[in-house]
């Protein structure tokens, strides 16, 4: 029977207590059914655009699908300002081992970076990964080249700063989250991408402001030639990604990559 859950709140061991709200699909219980789980970008919710559209595709394909909040955002529990990016990967790591499904991740933005460094860390549970408008390393590369003595100072102080953007409030930004980009960085040349086992597909547009495509462009490069890994620029799409064209082609691309898995479960072990 294909059930959609109310958003519940769960409490994890390493969230001190704090509730992460979780939303989840199941599409029956059919074996070796796909699974989508969906992480967020930078200061997003799961209520937005694309994880709501991603759940009616998942719907109308009989896929099982997850999305939440990280600690700080929506509405799950916390400030934002008492997070790092250590801590948002934490939290989807605790959401994906509770699914115990083999899963293709979904990431936008920040989430695409956090996507890619779960799959470094459970490569049995994530079969596949699909990248939209992919932010790795914005932190030290986007927002700290661009802050001012009075910021650095204040970052210093122990104090957190607005980060202003194109499309919201202020996001508060700290030390410590600046740090612990820094410390997961994908990009710089101690990142350990060639350890990545599952098939990667990139979607960015070339009219992003936020984060230029040469970020997908350079993550794609950090994998090994033999890597199983594609990049789409759609021209003149932006940041968001959210106008109908581009979820058309997002959602292409994911129907297609769900197809690929399924195809290669069915070979026989040579």
């Amino acid at each position: 029977m294909n059930t959609l859950s109310d958003v519940t709140f769960s409490t994890y061991p390493h969230t001190a207590k704090l509730e992460l709200a979780v939303q989840q699909y199941r599409a029956g219980d059919a074996p070796n059914t796909p699974h989508i789980m969906f992480c967020g970008g930078f200061h997003s919710a799961m209520m937005g655009t694309k994880a709501s559209e991603l759940l009616t595709l998942c719907t109308e394909h009989g896929w099982h699908f997850t999305r939440f909040d990280y600690r700080g955002h929506g509405q799950s529990g916390g400030l934002p300002a008492d997070f790092t990016l250590a801590d948002w990967l934490d939290d989807t790591l605790a959401v994906l081992d509770q699914t115990a499904l083999p899963t293709l991740l979904v990431g936008s933005s920040m989430g695409a970076w956090i996507a890619t460094l779960a799959a470094l860390r459970r490569p049995s549970s994530i079969h596949a990964l699909l990248l939209v408008a992919a932010a790795p390393d914005f932190l030290q590369e986007l927002v700290a080249p661009n802050l001012s003595a009075g910021d650095i100072w204040d970052l210093q102080q122990g104090a957190s700063i607005d980060l202003p953007n194109d499309y919201d409030q202020p996001h508060p930004v700290t030390q410590a989250l600046l740090d612990s980009g820094k410390a997961l960085s994908l990009l710089s040349d101690a990142s350990d991408l060639g350890a990545l086992q599952c098939p990667m597909r990139l979607v960015h547009g070339t009219a992003d402001t936020v984060v230029p495509y040469d970020f997908s462009v350079r993550l794609m490069k950090q994998l090994p030639p033999s890597h199983d890994a594609r990049l789409s620029l759609l021209h003149d799409a932006d940041h968001r990604l959210s106008d109908p064209a581009s979820l058309t082609y997002i959602f292409k691309t994911l129907t297609a990559l769900v197809a690929e898995l399924e195809e290669t479960a069915k070979m026989p072990n040579t």
